[in-house]
């Protein structure tokens, strides 16, 4: 039985929600309780007070609790990891590597915070207006907001908790943590790491929850910003109710990122990395390469290629050192990719591999494969969390823009091409947060900017810096000399 935790302390509630495993749903891995809003709202008092300690505390002790916290993270990996992929249904190979970022990302948010945090001197007698200006000094500083509250998604429930807490602590400010329902344990044991850590208590809280618990910390007064990483009509929902208190807002929203690999391009590069950007963790990633464009001169090959690659790929237990792919979350999850199925269907696609549940204990589906896709069908215009790849062709590289902007998304995108000035040309155009050429749209540093346009996010984005710049305040202050 775990509790949540709230000042320190591990506390049993009356509403206790079993975690199963989705790759064995008659598999309870143990049980949690959930806060409800009266608990949120004693947790968002205790982080105000916890706010205040945190931001008074020197910059270089932080960092010595932030960097304490990667080191124990580092000892407890592998014991992590395999709780990670129990509760998540990720291959524990992935498992490892989400680790080793959340680690990392400790490490470098108590590196570079000073950096981040160090203000300026601005010359404002360079300036005509106001007059007397050269009587004056003016300092910029970065301080803390406040209370911020973290809502993690369920497929990165390690990384997120990095990005979303240790920046923010070292900006100096309380952290109240709601990870997913589906995977609360994780968040949990690194919530007691960082109390083992020397972190004050009242500066981070972990509730896992439901709805009543999210709307709680958008809405009240006492919260100062927003961190969630989720879907577009979640991170909406929450966005429309936190404006109206003036929060601090870092949404991190859906994708369905395009992949565009031109005629010239290094073939089996691009093969390789659109299996992986595809069907990683069940291509359920929001920077997974969700549609595949392929120019119609090696659009035959590509597929019949591309299908070689997926049918070798191992569906099973997380667990399992050889396993590629996991279960999906949720039997909700199945059965939206059935629908999807069953739309490109009925739009003109053919089914080329898979297309089906898996007979598995658990949330298991099929590598699949949809050739002929075109931007008719659902899987075009909304964000597919699983493991089908739809593969569309183009003639030119106009149609592959129309194709890939077609979206209402627009976090990241590839482009594969041996042509690098054709490439920058075709990013330049495309509506989207990155560009990778030659590379994965997966591709991310955990210390640099990462979000999307359009559907993609509001607000600031994430990453070391970012997080810290978007959830400070900048204050001038000006001395008159004279």
């Amino acid at each position: 039985m775990k509790g949540l935790l709230i000042e320190g302390k591990e506390i049993e509630t009356e509403n206790r929600v079993k975690v199963r495993s989705p790759s064995n749903p008659d598999n309870i891995i143990d049980e949690v309780s959930f806060a409800d809003r009266e608990t949120t709202k004693r947790a968002i008092d205790v982080a105000l007070e916890g706010f205040h300690k945190i931001s008074s505390i020197p910059l270089k002790d932080r960092a010595k609790i932030i960097k304490k916290a990667s080191i124990l993270i580092e000892e407890r990996k592998e014991i992590l990891s395999r709780l990670l992929s129990l509760e998540s249904g990720k291959p524990l190979k992935d498992s490892r590597v989400e680790m080793l970022r959340a680690i990392q990302l400790f490490s470098i948010a108590a590196e570079e915070a000073r950096f981040i945090l160090e203000g300026k001197y601005h010359r404002v007698d360079s300036y005509e207006y106001p007059p007397g200006n050269e009587y004056r000094m003016v300092i910029e500083t970065r301080e803390p907001i406040g209370v911020v509250a973290a809502i993690l998604p369920f497929n990165f429930p390690a990384n997120s908790f990095a990005h979303k807490v240790a920046p923010n602590i070292m900006a100096g400010n309380s952290v109240i943590v709601k990870p997913s329902p589906y995977t609360p344990l994780t968040a949990l044991e690194l919530g007691k790491i960082l109390y083992e850590s020397g972190l004050p208590f009242e500066s981070l809280s972990v509730l896992p929850g439901d709805v009543d618990v999210g709307d709680e910390l958008v809405t009240n007064k006492k919260v100062s910003g927003i961190t969630f990483t989720g879907s577009t009509n979640t991170g909406i929902s929450i966005a429309s109710k936190a404006v109206q208190s003036a929060k601090k807002l870092m949404i991190e929203m859906g994708g369905s990122d395009p992949i565009i690999v031109l005629d010239d391009a290094n073939l089996d590069a691009a093969i390789n990395v659109s299996i992986k950007a595809r069907y990683e963790y069940a291509g359920q990633n929001c920077n997974a390469g969700k549609r595949i464009l392929v120019h119609e001169k090696i659009y035959e090959k590509f597929v019949s290629q591309f299908i070689e690659k997926a049918r070798k790929l191992i569906v099973g237990d997380p667990l399992e050192e050889s396993s590629d792919l996991g279960p999906l979350i949720s039997k909700e999850a199945l059965e939206k990719m059935d629908n999807y199925v069953e739309d490109a269907l009925n739009n003109g696609g053919i089914i080329k591999l898979g297309g089906n549940r898996l007979n598995l204990k658990g949330y298991f589906y099929s590598p699949t494969v949809i050739s002929e896709a075109n931007t008719n069908m659902k899987l075009s215009k909304e964000e597919v969390f699983g493991p089908i790849a739809p593969i569309f062709k183009f003639s030119d590289d106009n149609e592959a823009l129309e194709i890939a902007n077609s979206s209402p998304f627009g976090l990241q995108a590839s482009i594969f091409t041996n042509d690098l000035k054709r490439g920058l040309r075709l990013a330049k155009e495309l509506k989207v947060g990155g560009v990778m050429i030659n590379d994965s749209p997966r591709l991310r540093w955990d210390a640099l900017p990462f979000g999307g346009v359009k559907l993609s996010g509001i607000g600031a984005r994430e990453g070391v810096r970012s997080t810290i710049e978007g959830l400070t305040e900048i204050k001038l202050i000006s001395i008159n000399i004279s």
